[in-house]
């Protein structure tokens, strides 16, 4: 093959990486605006709001899941195309949704669309010749695309009324449709997969994983709440600050990078983790604009370092195991906005950081035991997994 021939190659699958990871983690990362608009055109509470999250996260953890036995197997660019279908559909549907009950169901075909998506693209970043290199890539041009995702949806719904922004959404399935079709397949080593000789945490590491993301995307989806109605942000004041939170973010993957030559994973996990716990209150408890906009980058900074550096990718080339971690981070993800919700509704803002602060805590602790194994383990064996 020619030189340009590969590298050809190589932006095109870069391309379907990036607008796969996009699409299948759209639901989660536009929760914030999503969640503000459909909760104050049906007049929601917080508790209530958080249960039609819940309802398309929830959907994609279980799809997620369900394709993850799969992941080591070929077909990745028709899963993910399926999916893109079925997601366009249901974000469709939610956007031209007459009542709640429609709404909810069309979060859950939306859900079950976007977990297939994220979990072929899931195992399709593992399948890659260099998968550090392919996840900073991935995870770069993503956290660029939602962040513009994040200005476009809520002038969406402010300028053709609520329930636009999914549409618009929708619409980004078409291009995305088309990308996925580089997604790259199974590198032949389904039945056997690489990893660490001194093991891999196997249910405490997957509830750890599960739990951060509860809090993490918990929080996250009630963020622009956060900023209206308690550090009274106006609305496209606070999509500009979760955007350009998202665009500063990208400086966590140089400085996760750089901390973790410096001072080792471990450590340069743990303070991230730490930061990025501490952010998340200051987030949540704050009354002042200065606090909420500069806590919300830092969090943004330090959770974007946490995902380069515990990449899933790294530990098993076939995509099991990726995507088993992607389908805890998608369980987490949908349990934790009415969690969160019924929280804030019962003890306030300043109840759910006291509760916030030690879940985090506990979760890290597994997580940081993975990565120390990691360290520690540069001999690798063969494992066969079921």
């Amino acid at each position: 093959m020619s030189p340009g021939g590969g590298v050809g190659r190589s932006v095109g699958m870069s391309a379907a990486l990036i607008a796969g990871m996009t699409l299948g983690n759209v639901g989660g990362n536009l929760m914030p605006v999503l969640l503000s608009g459909y909760a104050s055109r049906f007049g929601l509470s917080g508790a209530a709001s958080g249960v039609v999250a819940a309802a398309q996260l929830l959907s994609a953890a279980a799809v997620t899941l369900l394709v993850a036995r799969r992941g080591g197997l070929r077909g990745r660019a028709r899963t993910a195309r399926g999916g893109l279908a079925v997601a366009a559909v249901g974000l469709a549907g939610a956007g031209l949704a007459p009542d709640l009950v429609v709404l909810a169901a069309a979060n859950v075909l939306a859900g079950a669309g976007l977990g297939a998506v994220f979990a072929a693209s899931a195992a399709g970043l593992s399948a890659t010749g260099d998968a550090d290199r392919a996840s900073r890539v991935t995870v770069l041009g993503s956290t660029v695309a939602i962040a513009v995702l994040l200005v476009v949806v809520p002038a969406a719904d402010a300028g053709w009324g609520t329930g636009a922004g999914f549409v618009v959404v929708a619409a980004c399935c078409v291009p995305a449709y088309v990308l996925v079709g580089r997604l790259p397949e199974s590198s032949g080593r389904s039945a056997t997969e690489v990893v660490p000789s001194a093991g891999v945490p196997g249910l405490p590491l997957l509830g750890a994983v599960a739990l951060l993301l509860a809090a993490d995307q918990g929080t996250w989806s009630y963020a622009a709440v956060f900023g209206r109605d308690h550090v009274r942000l106006s609305s496209s004041a606070v999509s500009v600050v979760l955007a350009v939170a998202g665009i500063c973010a990208l400086g966590g993957i140089v400085t996760g990078s750089l901390a973790a030559r410096r001072f080792g994973r471990v450590p340069a996990m743990a303070g991230c983790l730490a930061l990025g716990a501490v952010a998340r209150v200051v987030v949540v408890c704050t009354g002042s604009a200065a606090p909420y906009v500069v806590a919300v980058v830092v969090w943004q900074c330090c959770y974007l370092a946490v995902l380069v550096l515990a990449a899933a990718a790294e530990i098993d080339a076939s995509g099991r195991w990726a995507v088993a971690l992607s389908g805890a981070v998608t369980v987490g993800a949908g349990l934790g906005p009415p969690a969160v919700g019924a929280l804030l509704d019962a003890v306030g803002p300043s109840g759910l950081g006291v509760v916030l602060a030690p879940a985090g805590c506990v979760a890290a602790v597994p997580v940081l035991r993975m990565a120390r194994l990691c360290d520690r383990a540069p001999v690798a064996a063969e494992v066969r997994l079921p």
